[in-house]
């Protein structure tokens, strides 16, 4: 995953940097945004789960959420160190052509979005644990 995922940042970068942009700034939100949308089920299912809480503090859970993916892609590729690595190892890797790279923000959303509706509607309304948690506390 590790992999793809530089692969993914490296081409977005590539495509960026000649159209004048700030290549790694864009970079780092396209991947961040891919992580948000795969990553949505699992955020769904918290908050399914914590139904009943006030709306504020669900706010609050989300801005968490959205800021700690940012924040770790960014950590991640703003290190000059690891942004030559990742570079270096893929200037002769081209798995997929430029295009394609670019249709994996929409998949990843409706990916992430369909697990969250089958989850929802399968697990959670299925067998009523829509705010299950908090009923514990």
């Amino acid at each position: 995953m590790k992999k793809i995922e530089e692969n993914i940042f490296y081409r977005v970068y590539i495509a960026y940097l000649n159209k004048d942009y700030p290549a790694t700034f864009v970079s780092c939100l396209y991947i961040a945004l891919i992580y948000m949308f795969l990553l949505a089920p699992i955020y769904g299912l918290c908050i399914d789960l914590l139904q009943g809480l006030d709306k504020n503090i669900v706010k609050f859970i989300y801005v968490i959420y959205v800021a700690t993916i940012i924040l770790i892609i960014f950590k991640k590729y703003y290190k000059k160190a690891i942004l030559k690595n990742v570079l270096d190892k893929n200037k002769s890797k081209q798995y997929l052509p430029t295009w394609c790279y670019f249709l994996i923000l929409p998949l990843s959303m409706i990916l992430g979005v369909g697990f969250y509706v089958l989850i929802s509607i399968q697990i959670l309304q299925r067998f009523n644990l829509e705010g299950y948690l908090y009923k514990l506390l």
